[in-house]
């Protein structure tokens, strides 16, 4: 089953895709929760606000000592002690011609010692922890050509995720709509949705210009569902390639990104 961390909250997909929500992480909550689930392996995504991703060349050094060499190439640009530093990496798909950088996943591990410890405590077997950015690459429709996901949550920024055969080639935060869940028809209409058009555009016109990938096949979008309705048939219109909303009134983002965490497999942890 998946689950994903948001704030102080979560929310697991239980076994029929049902969403179950905790309102803390005490001892007690947990023990409940596996009287209601039964022995189930949880997978998690951590949402934006528990991880931080940092670009940093690859440091000059063998693939047996990269683990080890991490953490000073990033210890400068996080707010964490060096001792609490849990990190992670892994490669874009496809880089610009005489790029060699790693995409270094920086999480506090005490957080994580506590996830696990309660997890542990009440019975449940640990799966994966992964990220926004590599799980929403599991909602993407299987093509040949790149597709792009929109993806916000409340109070978080908007992000643009672009990725083709379960890989991902671009991820970037759009600025100026961190509240896009609260914006109005009209509000986007002075301004704000050419703004968020002119961001679309770059990242195509990078995919094409600085990776040589062919064009975009198509949109997907995990949005509240209000500003959904409205960007879906405009965006369409304006990119010129299908855009799906998957955002339903039963299926609000925070489900989609419990599931896809659910559909992630040991053998796509390193992408």
């Amino acid at each position: 089953m998946g689950g994903c961390l948001h704030g102080d909250s979560a929310v697991i997909l239980d076994r029929q895709g049902a969403p179950v929500t905790l309102t803390g992480r005490d001892a007690s909550t947990w023990r409940q929760l596996h009287k209601t689930l039964g022995p189930a392996r949880l997978q998690w995504v951590l949402t934006d606000g528990h991880y931080q991703i940092h670009a940093v060349d690859r440091p000059k050094v063998s693939d047996d000592e990269l683990a080890a060499a991490l953490p000073f190439a990033v210890k400068d640009l996080v707010n964490l002690p060096m001792e609490r530093i849990h990190l992670d990496y892994f490669q874009l798909a496809v880089q610009p011609a005489g790029s060699d950088k790693l995409q270094v996943v920086v999480t506090d591990r005490q957080q994580l010692a506590t996830l696990a410890g309660a997890m542990d405590d009440a019975g449940f077997q640990p799966g994966i922890i992964t990220i926004e950015e590599l799980a929403l690459l599991n909602l993407l429709p299987e093509h040949p050509r790149p597709q792009m996901l929109l993806w916000h949550l409340p109070g978080q920024p908007l992000k643009v995720l672009i990725g083709v055969g379960g890989q991902l080639l671009l991820s970037r935060q759009v600025r100026g709509f961190n509240q896009l869940d609260s914006l109005s028809a009209t509000e986007l209409d002075q301004g704000l949705f050419d703004a968020l058009l002119l961001e679309l555009q770059r990242s195509i016109d990078y995919l094409d210009r600085q990776l040589r990938q062919p064009a975009i096949a198509g949109v997907s979008l995990v949005l509240p569902l209000a500003q959904q309705a409205l960007l879906q048939p405009t965006l369409e219109a304006q990119l010129g390639v299908p855009v799906e909303g998957l955002t339903t009134a039963e299926r609000p983002p925070h489900n989609w990104l419990a599931h896809a965490a659910a559909l992630e497999r040991a053998d796509e942890a390193e992408r």
